[in-house]
């Protein structure tokens, strides 16, 4: 079994990113001018069933991908950006505790997966990052440390443009194609492929699955490949990165108002914007509602963001995390 243990005679930082498809551990090297990520381990990511306790579920993830690291030690520092759970402050802070005792972490820096994955991807810098992963969140950040966010409500009530959403909507063209109710396409046959046969009965039996939402979400990718030939696949990424151009827009309008054109930085992470289709729509949407926004090339990505976390909280993003160190009460510097 791995140790991953310091070498430099101090206490091990690490930073964590976790999703609902998996949630990522890497021990920060802080042997360079900036953090790097060494080592790294991987669980599956949240799942949540009637009559389970989230902040429990969300500790044991974090502990299992300790364990899996080689439960790496002392730990001076653990950063965590966590989606879902652990949504606000509350309940931040009756997670954050719970970690220390767990990893025996002399400090627990914790927030939500928007937070670490705008550091990362910005840099440090102020302005708005969209997430389209599994869900959507967009954050934005301003330079005296305010912080707004746009959707984020989750599968059932949010995440448009989002990986759950993409994948159902393929999966329901799909269907409606297998039983002659919609357009005949290749999604049908792709579905087929990921799902089982005969469709009908695979879909329905996927109502049992634990890791359904994963496994909706994962059918994304399919509707992605598939958009560069199939005119449905097309039609459903299109709309995907209109979505997440709205949302966005609505991000920088709302946290800068008064922005001149091109002055905001804005840039995105995700495997959904990955796709070109949905991506080009996406530029194209927010060239058109948002003159303000100026689109970067992201630089990292929600684990590099809790890196940074780990070994620097000077930076505007501070407003959204929890700390609880050692021996002293839970606190929070701002809005969640």
């Amino acid at each position: 079994m791995s140790t991953a243990r310091n070498t430099e005679g101090r206490g091990v930082r690490l930073a964590v990113d976790g999703g609902a498809t998996k949630l990522l551990m890497g021990v920060v090297d802080r042997s360079g001018p900036t953090p790097r990520l060494g080592e790294q381990a991987s669980v599956p990511g949240f799942q949540w069933t009637t009559g389970e306790d989230p902040i429990d579920q969300q500790c044991r993830r974090v502990v299992s991908a300790w364990v899996a690291l080689g439960r790496p030690a002392p730990v001076e520092v653990v950063a965590l950006g966590l989606a879902g759970g652990a949504y606000d402050r509350p309940s931040r802070e009756r997670l954050a505790p719970l970690l220390a005792e767990q990893l025996g972490a002399s400090t627990v820096l914790l927030t939500g997966d928007d937070v670490t994955s705008h550091l990362g991807v910005l840099g440090g810098d102020s302005g708005v990052v969209v997430s389209a992963g599994t869900g959507v969140n967009c954050l934005a950040v301003t330079p005296g440390g305010e912080l707004t966010n746009i959707d984020g409500m989750g599968y059932l009530f949010g995440d448009a443009g989002g990986g759950f959403s993409l994948g159902l909507a393929g999966l329901r063209a799909a269907v409606a194609g297998y039983e002659g109710r919609g357009a005949t396409t290749a999604l049908t046959a792709r579905a087929e492929e990921r799902v089982g046969r005969p469709l009908r009965e695979a879909v329905k039996a996927w109502y049992r699955s634990p890791s359904l939402i994963a496994d909706v979400a994962s059918f994304a990718a399919e509707v992605a490949v598939l958009a560069a030939s199939d005119p449905v696949a097309r039609v459903l990424c299109l709309s995907a990165g209109e979505e997440l151009s709205v949302c966005t827009s609505a991000a920088v309008r709302k946290a800068f108002p008064t922005a001149a054109d091109g002055s905001v930085p804005v840039s995105w992470t995700g495997s959904v914007l990955g796709g070109p289709v949905i991506f080009d729509a996406f530029a194209a949407g927010l060239a058109q509602l948002c003159p303000a926004a100026e689109l970067r090339d992201p630089r990292g990505d929600s684990l590099a963001g809790a890196a940074r976390l780990a070994v620097d909280q000077d930076v505007p993003h501070i407003a959204g995390v929890v700390v609880h160190s050692a021996g002293a009460p839970t606190t929070t510097t701002a809005k969640s």
